[in-house]
């Protein structure tokens, strides 16, 4: 579990990095007015300092929660990079999919029932496109981690994507009043998001 000093780390980096409206994008959302602004205030320089003080401390907080040797650290690397990437543009996918259905579906009675269908049959694909990602993730993290440390990392994956998450619907505006208190673990609990 990710301490509240660590969740707080993450969501301080990627406040820094989203500064930058491809960041803000690749997250699945467009970016806000003061965002722009906010990059062009940024330079590279600073960014690229920023970025890699961020990826640097999620590093050797990865690594001393598997207890990576050296060489595992780098091939994790290597294969976290290369599902990032894949998972980015599946992210990109669903954002303009969920966006183009909520627009379609503002129409009401009027609503091109034909775009609706379409834009929903592709719901399942990209379902199992992240599946098969994920498989193939877990495929090539068996070569060199145990099955331990495969659990740890996807664990610490999905407490960092929740982390992300509370960070997006803060930058959306989203209200956290009506939130409740916080779980046994520190986490408050919200209402369920609606489906699209």
């Amino acid at each position: 579990m990710i301490s509240p000093r660590c969740r707080w780390l993450v969501a301080v980096a990627l406040v820094a990095m989203s500064g930058s409206p491809d960041v803000a994008f690749a997250q699945g959302m467009p970016p806000r007015a003061n965002d722009r602004a906010g990059a062009s205030r940024m330079n590279d320089q600073q960014r690229e300092v920023l970025e890699k003080r961020f990826k640097e401390r999620i590093d050797a907080i990865v690594k001393a929660r598997l207890r990576l040797t050296d060489d595992q650290q780098v091939k994790l690397r290597e294969v976290a990079s290369r599902a990032e990437e894949s998972r980015r543009v599946l992210r990109r996918e669903e954002f303009v999919l969920r966006t183009s259905l909520r627009e379609e579906m503002k129409a009401g009675d009027k609503a091109n029932e034909s775009r609706v269908g379409e834009l929903l049959d592709q719901m399942p694909r990209l379902e199992r496109r992240k599946l098969d990602l994920m498989e193939s993730e877990q495929r090539d993290l068996a070569k060199f981690l145990s099955p331990t440390q495969r659990a740890r990392y996807f664990g610490l994956q999905d407490e960092l994507r929740r982390g992300m998450q509370d960070l997006q619907r803060r930058r959306m505006g989203m209200d956290d009043s009506t939130s409740g208190p916080p779980d046994s673990r520190g986490y408050r609990r919200r209402g369920t998001p609606p489906p699209i």
